[in-house]
């Protein structure tokens, strides 16, 4: 009858810490940093992808690097104010992750005008800062010059 008690306490005490570590806000490091618009379902996500030039962070809140590389996007955001920087939970938008074909964690998609034209798999920050400047430069060469007919 003791050895029951003890088994049972134990495993309450398990379930408790279980509890308290997936509910302490250890996720907070994944919320979105500075200009970073966080999407929740794929009616916003298309919505925001469909024109200009914009960076998906694809992330988990489970997954370390994603949390590593959030204040990094953040100051991206911040830097480059002509692209627009959005994060997608893969857990809570699984079908936009599985229709962009999101298989590591983070995942950077960049896009312009809603088509994908690069993709940096995991938390490799100079790959997507380099990424970053490229959808930058094609943004400012897809905008007619003043005085000029488009």
């Amino acid at each position: 009858m003791e050895l029951k008690n003890i088994l049972i306490l134990t495993l309450l005490y398990i379930a408790f810490r279980v509890y308290m570590s997936r509910n302490s806000g250890s996720s907070t490091s994944t919320e979105p940093h500075g200009k970073v618009t966080n999407v929740d379902n794929e009616a916003v996500f298309k919505a925001l992808t469909s024109s200009g030039p914009v960076v998906v962070d694809f992330f988990a809140t489970w997954c370390g690097p994603c949390k590593v590389a959030a204040p990094k996007v953040g100051e991206l955001s911040e830097k480059y104010e002509n692209v627009r920087f959005i994060q997608v939970d893969v857990d809570k938008v699984r079908s936009v992750a599985q229709q962009m074909v999101v298989t590591a964690m983070p995942t950077f998609v960049f896009m312009m005008d809603g088509k994908e034209v690069q993709r940096v798999r995991g938390a490799d920050l100079k790959a997507m800062e380099k990424a970053i400047i490229d959808l930058d430069r094609k943004r400012s060469l897809d905008i007619p010059s003043e005085g000029k007919a488009a």
